[in-house]
């Protein structure tokens, strides 16, 4: 009698469950639905807004735009450019829309435009090899001219290299320590230039600040570097280190009426200075005489005081790792015969 009634009990539980599941299902299936919905919509988001949503998650960083390649989920690209006159004069005062920008030859929507004084990661390169016992004297007091006329927000580190690389000062914005760094450096051995512009820039993209750049003086050519000419370009093209090179070459000698088979050191290391700085939108100069360093670095921390910042969301996504060539244009009724430096471009980001 028992087991009937246990049975009878189990039987009316089913009964029970099959009825509720039964009367339940249409309001379950909405629920499902709509979650489902819901999951589809946070994972495929608009166009528009996954560009709004990668542009503000970067704002929320401490300064961590990366120039032309914004971390690893922004796709902001910041051009920082000088613009000048026939005569070589700052042009300062010019509107957004007297620029134009050409990522591949398609034109972009400039999103961010300025003009001002901007914090930056800087670093100062300098040569200690054996030759240039007689000019760091005043190497030194010109770059310590230099940090003084910078922002007192900057960011500035010191390398100093000869047949070996060395980081002499981390990044600081005390004044004191560069100078206790730079008159500690020992002058000895040869010329590791290539490698002492690869660590400038490594140590420069680590930097806080959003603008980046570094100046290297040296009066040699490459002659101790692990990274070749082609390696270092590649490099640096990765970057978004703005760089500008100062040499102390010598007097490029003459050609004769039948020219020369090979080329001069000093024309070595001219072309050689020159490409770096060109890759990057900086300038590269070349004074015969070492009083001159005094207002290079003056003009230098000029032009970095006076660049404008252009950017803009580029409308290509495809995050392929390709490189972008970009070219700025300026209206021309707004400067008679323009002068623009800025970097030829950038790698896309790649997933």
């Amino acid at each position: 009698m028992l087991q009937k009634i246990n049975r009878f009990r189990l039987w009316f539980c089913l009964y029970l469950i099959s009825f509720a599941l039964f009367a339940f299902s249409p309001y379950l299936k909405n629920i499902y639905a709509s979650n489902n919905k819901s999951i589809h919509l946070d994972s495929n988001p608009p166009q528009n807004l996954r560009s709004e949503q990668k542009f503000q998650g970067n704002s929320s960083s401490k300064e961590k735009v990366r120039g032309f390649s914004v971390g690893v989920n922004v796709d902001l690209v910041m051009m920082y450019t000088s613009v000048f006159d026939k005569n070589g004069h700052f042009i300062s005062g010019l509107q957004k829309d007297k620029f134009d920008v050409y990522e591949d030859g398609v034109r972009q929507e400039i999103t961010s435009f300025s003009q001002e004084d901007v914090p930056i990661s800087m670093g100062i390169i300098i040569d200690t090899s054996s030759s240039m016992d007689d000019k760091i004297e005043q190497v030194n007091r010109a770059a310590h001219a230099f940090i003084q006329a910078n922002n007192r927000q900057d960011e500035v580190f010191l390398v100093g290299f000869n047949d070996e690389v060395e980081l002499l000062q981390p990044f600081t914005n005390d004044i004191d320590e560069i100078t206790d760094a730079l008159e500690n450096a020992v002058i000895t051995g040869g010329t590791a230039l290539y490698d002492a512009v690869f660590l400038g820039v490594e140590e420069a993209g680590r930097g806080e600040k959003s603008k980046k750049a570094i100046v290297v003086i040296t009066d040699g050519e490459d002659r101790d570097s692990t990274y070749s000419l082609n390696e270092l370009v590649a490099s640096i093209q990765e970057s978004d280190v703005q760089i500008f090179m100062v040499g102390f070459l010598g007097e490029i000698p003459k050609r004769s009426l039948f020219g020369r088979w090979t080329k001069s050191p000093a024309e070595k290391g001219r072309e050689a200075l020159e490409r770096i700085a060109e890759e990057t939108g900086g300038k590269s100069y070349f004074p015969v005489d070492i009083s001159e360093i005094h207002n290079i670095v003056s003009e230098i921390a000029l032009e970095l005081r006076n660049q404008y910042s252009i950017g803009y969301l580029s409308n290509n996504h495809d995050r392929d790792g390709s490189w972008r060539r970009v070219v700025i244009r300026l209206d021309p009724d707004a400067v008679s015969n323009p002068q623009l430096r800025y970097r030829r471009g950038y790698y896309a980001p790649k997933d």
